[in-house]
């Protein structure tokens, strides 16, 4: 045999082997991914850590069981025939596995990412809620369990604020400042407070240390000096939310229409009685492992606002 026949004997071997030897290393390749662990950035900055179903093993299987049946037809150990039929099976097996796979592994994520935008709007929304409460708390002196009062309360009530301009200076007032004031002959012991700096500061003689001082209480709309300022609209975007602010919203859980629960009551400390209040919302999604979680901040027999986040997460 000469060289020239050695080497198209070759040639004729690669070719007659090379497609099973390619499904076979694919399947090694397939049962390397199977056995792996993988890690996705969600949206959110988080990552999310998985495996590939069993099912992926099952067409890395597929694919070197194809690999072995063409070989051994080849090789002639079974039956032509036979042998297309089985290859076929396989072959359609394993795009159908990897396919269903690659389903699975994606409806997980899409599941990841929407729940966890739910959660982010509905913490948004708690604490439009708590803010808005804490205003109320302000101007009525408790909070409410109505979401219709709290709602009409952002639209029609009003919220103090207090203009400062100055300090008041370091100094004990002066006999003629304390007769102006008190209109007696109490004794100067202290520093000059704020309200004795402002009652100065609007007098028809105003010191000279407190010319510009300024302590002006003004009512203005909750939704200007609260929802629409600048500051809180910062803080809110910090949290995430997408949702814009809405009023009319707040009752519901964002993306569903499950209320909101708002729960008052009070609590007695030394001669005190304080009001509290329970905030809180179910996510609209069953989690896969925890159920139906709830979403809180404050508490009926604690005066605090804190919320449950942390020990959720």
């Amino acid at each position: 045999m000469s060289s020239f026949d050695k080497i198209d004997d070759v040639f004729y071997y690669i070719k007659r082997y090379l497609l099973p030897i390619v499904f076979f290393i694919i399947g090694i390749y397939l049962l390397r991914l199977g056995l792996a662990t993988y890690k996705l950035e969600l949206n959110n900055g988080e990552w999310l850590t998985y495996k590939q179903d069993s099912k992926f093993l099952v067409a890395a299987a597929l694919f070197m069981s194809v690999s072995i049946v063409w070989i051994l037809y080849l090789l002639d150990v079974i039956k032509p025939m036979v042998g297309y039929v089985i290859m076929g099976i396989m072959l359609i097996g394993s795009a159908a596995v990897l396919y269903f796979d690659y389903q699975t592994i994606n409806k997980e994520v899409v599941f990841k990412e929407k729940y966890e935008k739910r959660e982010i709007e509905i913490q948004t929304r708690m604490m439009d809620i708590k803010a808005a409460e804490l205003a109320y708390r302000e101007a009525n002196g408790n909070y409410t369990n109505s979401f219709d009062d709290l709602i009409d309360f952002i639209y029609n009530g009003k919220k103090m604020t207090i203009k400062k301009l100055g300090s008041q200076p370091e100094r004990k007032i002066t006999p003629e400042e304390r007769d102006l004031i008190y209109g007696d002959n109490r004794p100067i012991d202290n520093l000059m407070t704020e309200e004795e700096a402002y009652i100065l500061s609007k007098s028809s003689n105003v010191p000279t240390d407190l010319v510009g001082f300024v302590r002006d209480t003004t009512y203005i709309p909750v939704m200007d000096a609260l929802f629409n300022s600048t500051k809180y609209q910062k803080e809110r975007r910090k949290l995430g939310g997408e949702l814009e602010f809405n009023a009319d919203s707040l009752r519901y859980v964002p993306f569903s229409q499950n209320l909101a629960t708002l729960d008052t009551a009070s609590i007695t400390k030394g001669d005190l009685k304080v009001p509290t209040l329970l905030i809180k919302m179910t996510h609209p999604m069953e989690h896969p492992t925890d159920g139906l979680i709830d979403y809180t901040i404050g508490a009926k027999d604690d005066n605090h606002l804190k919320d449950n986040w942390s020990k959720i997460k």
